[in-house]
């Protein structure tokens, strides 16, 4: 069994993306399969209270978010080919503005065409995650039109930016051919005008195919329970120390809250600081189901702050 363990559902388009990722270095890994909705009772006592899909558990560690979860790919395989390191910041900067402003326009674009076919709970809960609180669905609908516009737009800066061969920001195909495969098939995949749609995008399209062609898929399978055992009886092998920060006053061992800084449904993650940098933030954090594990979140995209 590979000490990767990857807590996700099949259909999750930011699951699939982690899959790629794992799959496009050939490294192994172990499924834990977890519900779509709320509640998740095999998941939250890992990760304080985050409850987005995928999250990577290698031992008493747990990474939460995409971007976070990739970075700590390249480090738990000391493999950086997803992301070299003179690419990083191209690549990181790319695929974060994929992740946020490019995903969210494609999950309205499906989500407001399946609000009459789609289970009405998976709708509510998901809606709440990407839209806040105050989205109806006659608001969704009205400003349909708009939005399919700027997902073509953003889509035909990516198109040109790519040529007939290599990938976006390397040679070699990357985490940021990744992040367009991964766009690319969950348009494909949930909206019933994506296939057409897409044939617009003949590079991304490309991309898209020479990704899923190059990805191989070795992983086993766990249940839940299993995994949480696994981080019961494993110690966390990472560092300790907050670095200090020109008008932050956190600290290490502040208990602190952390939530994304956009408006949405998500419960606070809430634990001890123990490590702080310039990109990742990690917390402390115990649960009966799981003893003492480790929390590791980005800082870019979440606000932190003392709830002491």
């Amino acid at each position: 069994m590979s000490a990767l363990i990857l807590h996700h559902y099949w259909q999750s388009p930011f699951a699939h993306k982690i899959r790629l990722a794992l799959g496009l270095i050939g490294a192994s890994w172990t499924s834990v399969e977890i519900p779509r909705i709320p509640p998740k009772p095999f998941l939250i006592p890992l990760t304080a209270g985050y409850r987005r899909t995928p999250v990577l558990q290698h031992g008493a560690d747990v990474f939460c978010d995409t971007q976070n979860i990739a970075r700590a790919i390249g480090e738990l395989t000391d493999d950086y080919r997803l992301i070299p390191r003179s690419k990083s910041g191209q690549i990181l900067t790319f695929t974060d503005w994929i992740d946020g402003t490019v995903f969210n326009l494609a999950v309205r674009v499906i989500l407001t065409s399946a609000m009459d076919k789609a289970p009405p709970e998976f709708i509510r809960d998901r809606a709440g995650l990407y839209f806040g609180s105050k989205w109806t669905p006659d608001g969704l609908k009205d400003q349909l039109s708009g939005v399919i516009l700027q997902l073509g737009a953003h889509l035909k800066s990516i198109d040109r930016g790519l040529s007939g061969s290599g990938g976006f920001a390397t040679r070699a195909l990357s985490y940021a051919d990744i992040s367009i495969a991964c766009i690319a098939w969950f348009i494909r995949g949930r909206w019933e005008h994506g296939p057409i749609f897409l044939k617009q995008f003949p590079n991304i399209e490309r991309i898209e195919r020479e990704v899923h062609e190059q990805t191989i898929e070795c992983y086993d399978n766990l249940t839940g329970e299993a995994a949480l055992a696994i981080a019961r009886d494993s110690l966390s092998r990472s560092s300790k120390g907050a670095q200090s920060r020109i008008g932050c006053s956190v600290h290490e061992g502040m208990r602190v809250s952390i939530k994304p800084q956009a408006e949405t449904s998500d419960p606070s993650v809430i634990g001890q600081l123990r490590y702080l940098d310039d990109v990742r933030v990690s917390i402390d954090h115990n649960a009966p189901e799981v003893g003492h594990v480790v929390v590791h979140l980005p800082i870019a995209g979440y606000q932190i702050q003392p709830c002491e």
